[in-house]
C-alpha cells in the first residue's frame, strides 16, 4: 500500500502512545506530547519539535515518511478531537 503524507490528524498519538512517549512519561490513555494547532488546523508532536531531543524523536518516529494508517477515516475530518473541558455550574 502507498503511503500518504501526514496530515496531523491526531489518531496515531491520541489512541496509541509512541515508545519515545513510553519512554518519557511511562504508559498513559493519550499522549501528553500531542498538541492541537488551531492556526494550521492540525496537531504537532512536541517531541519532534524539542529543540535538543527532536532530532531524535524525528528519526525514531520516522518524520517524513508517511501515514502509518492511510485508510483510517481521521485523514479525512482533521480537528481537534481533546475533550472539552468540564462545565460546572455556574
Amino acid at each position: 500500500m502507498p503511503t500518504k503524507p501526514c496530515v496531523g490528524c491526531g489518531w496515531c498519538c491520541l489512541t496509541d502512545q509512541c515508545m519515545e512517549s513510553h519512554r518519557k512519561h511511562g504508559y498513559l490513555p493519550r499522549c501528553p506530547e500531542i498538541v492541537w494547532d488551531a492556526e494550521n488546523v492540525r496537531y504537532n508532536c512536541r517531541l519532534m519539535q524539542d529543540p535538543v531531543s527532536g532530532g531524535a524523536s524525528r528519526k525514531a518516529l520516522l518524520q517524513g515518511k508517511g501515514c502509518c494508517a492511510p485508510l483510517n477515516t481521521w485523514r479525512d475530518n482533521v480537528r481537534n478531537r481533546d475533550p472539552l473541558p468540564a462545565v460546572g455550574p455556574a
